[in-house]
C-alpha cells in the first residue's frame, strides 16, 4: 500500500459500498427477512473491509490531520457532519420511501455510523499501543467505549424477536432503547435498580483494574478537542428525542434519528482523529 493509494482491502470495501448503495435503489432481493440478506452482506462487509483499511492507514490519517490548522480541522469535520445531515434531509424530503430504506439497519446511515465508531476505536487503539502504563489503559477504555457505541448500531436484542426485543410490546433492540422505555414508563422500579446496579458494578470493576481514571477523564474533558464530543452528544440527544417522539414533527415517520446519529458519529470520529494527531510523531 502506498501513502496515497488504497490497499486491496480499501478497494474491495469501496466496491462493496457502491454495490450496497446500488442495491438500496432496487427492490429488496430475497431472502428478505427483516431486510434483504444481500443488503446486509454488502453493507457490513464493506464496513469490515474499510475498517481494515483504517487500521492500515491510521498513521497516515493522524499525520494528515496533524498538518491541518485547527480552523481547517473544524471546517472539514463540521462541514462533513452538516453536509451529511443536509443530504439526509434532502433524501427525506425528495423520496420518503428511499429515505425509509436508507434508515433501516441494512440501509445506508447505520453502516456508515458503525464505520465511524470502528474507525475511531482503531485510531485510539493505535494511539494507546504507543503508550505505557495508566495512560495506555485510559485510551484503551475510551476505544472500548467507541466499540460499544458501534455495537449500539446493531439490533442485537431484536435478533431474538419477541423474547428479548420487546418490553411490554415496545421495541427494544439495543441499550439506547432504554430512553424510549423510560419515556413510556415501561420499566418497573425494580428493573431500573437492576440496571443501575449493573452499571455501578461495571464502574467499580473498571476502577479496580485501573482502566477508569478520574484524573485522566477530567483532563480529557478539559481539552479543547473535547468540543467534538460535546457537539456529537447534542446530535445523539436530538436523535434520541426524535425517536422517543419528544418533538411531534420529528416523530412523524420517517424520523431523522439515524441521520442525526451519523452526524454525531462523524464528530466523535473527529475527536479520535484529534487525539491520534496529537500523539503523532513524524518518523
Amino acid at each position: 500500500m502506498t501513502q496515497t493509494g488504497l490497499s486491496g482491502w480499501g478497494r474491495m470495501g469501496l466496491a462493496l459500498f457502491f454495490i450496497h448503495v446500488l442495491l438500496l435503489f432496487l427492490p429488496p432481493i430475497p431472502p428478505d427477512i427483516k431486510g434483504s440478506l444481500w443488503d446486509y452482506l454488502s453493507g457490513y462487509l464493506a464496513v469490515a473491509f474499510l475498517a481494515v483499511e483504517f487500521g492500515r492507514r491510521r498513521s497516515s490519517l493522524a499525520a494528515w490531520w496533524a498538518t491541518r490548522s485547527r480552523r481547517r480541522q473544524w471546517a472539514a469535520g463540521l462541514g462533513l457532519a452538516l453536509a451529511t445531515l443536509g443530504l439526509v434531509l434532502a433524501v427525506r424530503s425528495l423520496s420518503p420511501s428511499l429515505f425509509a430504506r436508507f434508515s433501516r439497519e441494512e440501509g445506508l446511515w447505520e453502516p456508515a455510523t458503525l464505520l465511524c465508531y470502528l474507525g475511531s476505536a482503531i485510531l485510539l487503539l493505535g494511539t494507546a499501543g504507543g503508550l505505557v502504563g495508566a495512560e495506555r489503559r485510559h485510551w484503551r477504555l475510551i476505544a472500548a467505549l467507541y466499540v460499544l457505541m458501534g455495537l449500539e448500531e446493531i439490533d442485537y436484542f431484536g435478533i431474538f424477536g419477541g423474547m428479548i426485543g420487546r418490553v411490554h410490546g415496545m421495541y427494544a433492540g439495543s441499550l439506547h432503547d432504554l430512553i424510549l422505555l423510560a419515556v413510556e414508563g415501561a420499566l418497573s422500579p425494580t428493573a431500573w435498580v437492576l440496571v443501575a446496579g449493573l452499571f455501578l458494578l461495571m464502574l467499580v470493576l473498571l476502577r479496580w483494574t485501573g482502566y477508569l481514571q478520574p484524573r485522566a477523564i477530567v483532563a480529557m474533558i478539559g481539552s479543547f478537542d473535547f468540543l467534538w464530543i460535546i457537539i456529537g452528544l447534542w446530535f445523539l440527544l436530538a436523535a434520541a428525542a426524535a425517536e422517543a417522539g419528544v418533538f411531534e414533527l420529528a416523530a412523524r415517520p420517517p424520523t431523522l434519528e439515524e441521520g442525526l446519529e451519523l452526524a454525531g458519529a462523524i464528530c466523535f470520529f473527529c475527536y479520535a482523529l484529534a487525539v491520534a494527531a496529537g500523539r503523532y510523531e513524524p518518523a
